[in-house]
Parts: C-alpha cells; structure tokens; sequence
C-alpha cells in the first residue's frame, strides 16, 4: 500500500512537472504603432461614410429661398436635391382665388405634362421634378439629381437641364461645393 500510494505522488508530480507552461506574451511596439496602424483605417472609413448636408441659401429679393441637401461619399456626389420655395406669380394668385388650390395644381400638372422639354427630363432616369402649391402665395419645386443613375452627359444636352451646369458641377469636390455656398451666405442644417 505504502508503495502504491508512493507511485502515485511520483505520478502526480510528473503530470504537474510536465503540464504546459503559461507563457505571457510580451510586446514589443510602442503605443504609437497601434494608433498609426489605425490611420488607414479610419481614412477609409472617412472615403466610405457616405454623408448628407443640408444647406439654406439666403432668401432672394423677390422671397425665394432654396434648400440643397447634398448627399457624397468621400469626393463623389450621390444626390442633389433642391428645394426651391417662393411666390406665386399674379396670375396663378388669380387662379388660385377663382379656381381653388386643388383646380389650380391640377392645371399647373396639365400645363407640365404639355410641356416637351419637362416630359424629355423627366423620362431620364436619375432626375426627378415635382411643382407644388403650397397656398395663394406660395408655390415649391423640387428637383432631384441621383448621380448613381443620371446620365449626366444625356442630361446637359436636354432643353430643360442644359443650363444648369451639372458637368462643372461634378468636377468639384461636394465638400468644396459646400464650402462654396457657406461662404456665399448658405448656413448649414
């Protein structure tokens, strides 16, 4: 018995003699190499977030006011949206007095829809145009540019669109179009 009970406390030494070791890793960068080692990273991040702004230009003499929410990712615009708001003309507040709000937009849609260079723009694919009256005094349109699917040379050669400039537009950078319209008074949203 005595042996046994001996062999075993030889056993048991052995086992825990010959387990494996627990090694602790050691490491040899600097806290900087892990923070430099992020900075591609978050410059990708940065080039694949895809941003919007909203920007309110300031009101015109005649009471105008645009809204452009513009949609990049890194230095490529996705959308352009613009929204304009302002007065109706005399002769649409005469319609409007006569005819009511709802006679009066289904007109103006009529009016639109005889309208070949509207009809040509809005069969291309990417762009969208919607004409409201808000009230008497008030009328809004919006126009939306999807960039991802605008043909944009198609498009500059359109009636309707051929002087908006959407090539120079696109060749420059939406963070330095924004910039541009804050400094010409546009406040950020």
């Amino acid at each position: 018995m005595k042996k046994l009970l001996t062999t075993s406390f030889v056993l048991l030494f052995l086992l825990a003699g010959c387990g494996q070791k627990k090694e602790t890793l050691t490491t040899s960068t600097t806290a900087s190499e892990p923070i430099q080692s992020n900075l591609p990273v978050l410059d990708n991040a940065e080039k694949n977030t895809v941003v919007t702004k909203t920007l309110l230009l300031p009101q015109t003499e005649k009471g105008s006011q645009q809204t452009q929410t513009i949609t990049y990712k890194g230095k490529q615009f996705l959308m352009l949206k613009i929204e304009q708001k302002g007065p109706t003309t005399d002769e649409l507040k005469a319609y409007v007095k006569e005819y009511g709000l709802e006679a009066t937009q289904k007109a103006l849609e009529e009016v639109e829809e005889k309208d070949e260079a509207i009809q040509e723009a809005r069969k291309l694919a990417g762009f969208t145009l919607e004409t409201k009256i808000l009230s008497e005094d008030k009328i809004q349109t919006t126009t939306t540019y999807d960039f991802q699917v605008l043909d944009v040379k198609k498009a500059s050669q359109l009636e309707y669109l051929k002087n908006i400039g959407l090539e120079n537009l696109l060749k420059n950078e939406p963070s330095q179009y924004i910039a541009d319209r804050v400094a010409n008074g546009a406040t950020e949203q």
